[in-house]
């Protein structure tokens, strides 16, 4: 039996396994070679939580000493050749891995468990599977990033908090980062949204590593649900596969990988499902993101092969109202509609702004690099392609820093050369400054990852460099 266990690393693995062995009864302490002032205040503030509840920490620790413990977990971005690990061996430490995180949350959370990962589309597919099992009765657990950026965070908070007791099914958002600490969970289902290229810089460019994540999913799950897209990457390898399809794929890879589910649209969206019993039918659902059009034909492939009906699948999207930090509307400016969206890849950016490209946009965007440094010449040459004026600022909100290169670098990669560019520092000054040159009639989109990973603070900025700078320049000012 384990009593006492030291995490060796203080980041987005360390502090959620530190706070799942605490809260299941074991002595805990948690170290780093960071000071806490090292730390954001962000991290500094979930330091304290951890410290609140009797964990005990061990910053600045260049050499921590790991005699006594009976238990240690090392975080990944700890090498294999670091002099720690032979002291594991020596010290007899058991290694707390995946297997057994992940075994010590199946214990916890005992219920038939949905989960859903992808390159994009996850929390929005998340929130619907959600709004159709509750409307079908079923009370639902639910984690997705809209509880915090960091799932593995979020599902080990609501565990503390008892958020999950008294639910019939729990349904988790899974990305890449939390499949790597919770990549053994015992998976009624689980879906696969989409592979792209969205997050190769946090795996040394190789396409082939980001799918080695993302396959944990594969023996996790008792079924097996992707997108058709996904066939030749990484589901042939389950023949079991149940595929999905929306209609932009229709022409890809579906004799090989037949699609159960195929999803259209043409002024209205219907489904076709191919079951022992076929289904054909038409659903209405609010929105101007084309992209949840897939996310929703995602949505019912888990739902009717969970066993919910059309008819529950119907009133749960009628109470659909969208995800925060998609294409969320924010209201009208001075007679401009004003949107707030996560996207910043490739495809992702190409999705949400595909339903409004005819308008003239004015395109705020964030600073694409956070915790990990992303592609800016990427994201610069797609939004070239749709933008009238892109306004980008320096201030990465997740670790309170200002990268000026960061916003010059993608402003710099638009290659269409009558896009208007301005660099500003802050968010709040990128829409008040859209306010001046923005007429009636147009368009603001904000574009970035800080509408996920810091989703409530920039949008608070972003409304109110909106509002003053309507205030501003008003038309009568």
């Amino acid at each position: 039996m384990i009593k006492s266990c030291i995490v060796i690393g203080a980041g987005n693995a360390g502090r959620p396994v530190a706070r799942l062995l605490n809260n299941q009864g074991m002595d805990v302490t948690i170290t780093d070679s960071q000071e806490y002032d090292d730390f954001s205040s962000r991290r500094q503030e979930m330091l304290d939580v951890l410290d609140n509840e009797g964990i005990t920490l061990k910053l600045g620790e260049k050499n921590p000493d790991i005699s006594g413990y009976d238990a240690i977990f090392l975080a990944p971005t700890i090498p294999k050749s670091a002099p720690i690990r032979q002291d594991v061996e020596k010290y007899s430490l058991k290694e707390i891995d995946r297997t057994f995180i992940s075994n010590m949350v199946n214990d916890i959370i005992d219920m038939p468990k949905i989960g859903i990962t992808g390159s994009f589309g996850k929390t929005t597919t998340t929130t619907m599977v959600t709004s159709i099992f509750k409307a079908a009765g079923y009370k639902v657990y639910q984690c997705s990033s809209m509880k915090w950026n960091l799932v593995s965070e979020a599902i080990v908070d609501d565990i503390v908090r008892d958020e999950y007791k008294g639910a019939d099914v729990a349904i988790l958002e899974l990305p890449h980062g939390t499949l790597g600490l919770l990549g053994e969970l015992d998976l009624t289902i689980g879906a696969i949204t989409n592979l792209h290229p969205e997050h190769l810089c946090e795996f040394g460019g190789s396409m082939q590593k980001y799918v080695d994540r993302k396959s944990c999913i594969l023996p996790a799950s008792q079924t097996l649900i992707a997108n058709v897209q996904c066939g030749d990457l990484l589901t042939y390898k389950r023949e079991d596969t149940v595929y999905f399809n929306f209609e932009d794929n229709l022409e890809k890879d579906t004799e090989k990988y037949v699609p159960t589910f195929i999803g259209f649209f043409d002024d209205k969206y219907t489904i076709k499902a191919n079951l022992d019993s076929p289904v054909e039918s038409e659903l209405e659902i609010d929105t101007i993101a084309y992209y949840n059009y897939e996310n929703l034909t995602a949505a019912i492939a888990i739902s009717m092969t969970y066993g919910i009906s059309i008819e529950d699948i119907k009133k749960g999207i009628r109470m659909f109202s969208g995800v925060g930090g998609r294409m969320e509307y924010l209201g009208k400016f001075n007679g401009v509609d004003a949107y707030y969206d996560a996207s910043y890849g490739d495809q992702s950016v190409r999705q949400a702004l595909e339903a409004i490209k005819d308008e003239n946009l004015i395109i705020l965007y964030g600073n694409v690099d956070s915790t990990t440094v992303r592609d800016k010449a990427e994201s610069g040459r797609v939004i070239g392609d749709y933008a009238n004026m892109v306004i980008a600022s320096g201030y990465v909100e997740i670790t309170d820093t200002l990268d000026m290169n960061s916003a010059i670098e993608l402003l710099s990669a638009i290659e269409n050369d009558d896009v208007i560019k301005i660099a500003v520092c802050t968010m709040d000054e990128s829409a008040e400054l859209a306010m001046k040159y923005a007429k009636e009639g147009d368009i603001i989109v904000h574009l970035g990852p800080g509408a996920s990973n810091s989703y409530q603070q920039v949008k608070d900025k972003l409304l109110k460099g909106l509002e003053y700078g309507c205030q501003r320049y008003g038309k009568n000012n």
